[in-house]
């Protein structure tokens, strides 16, 4: 199930899944309702009418991966993983900012995140229908076979180098691991990791909270990359 006129509209454009049914309010539709109301008319979809004033809409399950198809895939190996990012909203925005950079794909653990749900969905205004996620039963293991195939690891982490001071090694293949706010990542893997990517703050606050880490750091590395493919 799919909720809210923004993500149903996604998931539609993606393409990625079937969607059976959609339900519409009657009246008083916003202007995504209006414009999905358009959508599904011009794609063929079935809708109906409902009481409220949200929408629902029918679908397939999101259609997650596993780990080692990222690394096969046509997308760019550059992924961001999560360790331990168990709120909704929180891997809902960071999932926005991930398809906002052009990230290849995001890394979650089977039992150390949540599921694809509407919550999420919703967080992320649909971004995540157009964003390959793959499952790993252990990322520690996962990390490791990314390294092996070539890949850099970096953990996001206060007092960590900064973007400049890193600079042309954020353009190649690169896993981005991301640490909850509670707890931050594991040591385990800091301990494996190639390096750590910190943000540096003039505040009294001594860090970010990791959606808004996520979207300062993957826009950034974002346009290193973009930096690094214009020079050729």
């Amino acid at each position: 199930m799919i909720e809210g006129a923004r993500p149903v509209i996604e998931a539609i454009r993606a393409g990625r899944r079937r969607v059976f049914e959609i339900r519409l309010p009657s009246t008083q539709r916003s202007a995504a309702q209006s414009e999905l109301a358009r959508l599904a008319r011009e794609r063929g979809l079935p809708t109906r009418e409902a009481d409220g004033r949200s929408v629902v809409a029918h679908a397939e399950p999101y259609p997650e991966t596993s780990f080692e198809s990222l690394l096969t895939g046509p997308t760019p190996r550059w992924l961001v993983a999560l360790d331990g990012v168990t709120d909704v909203g929180n891997l809902g925005s960071i999932a926005r900012s991930a398809e906002a950079a052009g990230v290849g794909g995001l890394v979650l653990e089977y039992r150390r995140a949540p599921p694809l749900g509407p919550g999420a969905l919703r967080a992320s205004a649909g971004a995540i229908e157009h964003l390959r996620v793959g499952r790993t039963p252990n990322l520690r293991r996962s990390l490791e076979l990314a390294r092996s195939e070539g890949l850099s690891v970096g953990v996001a982490e206060s007092g960590g180098a900064s973007i400049e001071e890193l600079g042309k090694r954020l353009r190649g293949e690169l896993v981005l691991v991301l640490g909850s706010e509670e707890n931050g990542t594991r040591n385990s893997i800091r301990k494996m990791a190639d390096f750590e990517l910190g943000i540096p703050l003039a505040g009294r606050v001594g860090s970010l909270g990791v959606s808004a880490a996520a979207a300062y750091l993957l826009l950034r590395i974002a346009e290193i990359r973009r930096a690094g493919e214009s020079e050729g």
